[in-house]
C-alpha cells in the first residue's frame, strides 16, 4: 500500500471572483495582521494562527452566521 499526498492551496478552492477575495484585496489588512500576530506569538500552541482566526470572525460577524455555520463555511 503506498501513500500519496496531495497539496491543494486555497487559491486553488476559491475562484478568483468570490467575493471574499474581492473583499480581501479592497482592503489592507497588514495592519492588523502584524498586531494580531503578535498576540500570538507567547502561544505555544500556533493551530490556525490568530490573524487566520480574526479573519473567520470578520466572516462571521459580516455573513452574520452562528458558530455551527460557521464551521460550515
Amino acid at each position: 500500500m503506498s501513500l500519496q499526498i496531495e497539496m491543494v492551496t486555497l487559491e486553488e478552492l476559491v475562484p478568483g471572483n468570490h467575493i471574499y477575495i474581492k473583499f480581501k484585496d479592497l482592503w489592507d489588512f497588514s495592519d492588523i495582521k502584524s498586531y494580531v500576530e503578535k498576540i500570538g506569538i507567547d502561544t505555544y500552541h500556533k493551530g490556525f494562527g490568530a490573524f487566520r482566526l480574526f479573519l473567520c470572525l470578520l466572516i462571521q460577524f459580516t455573513e452574520d452566521l452562528s458558530d455551527r455555520e460557521l464551521e460550515r463555511y
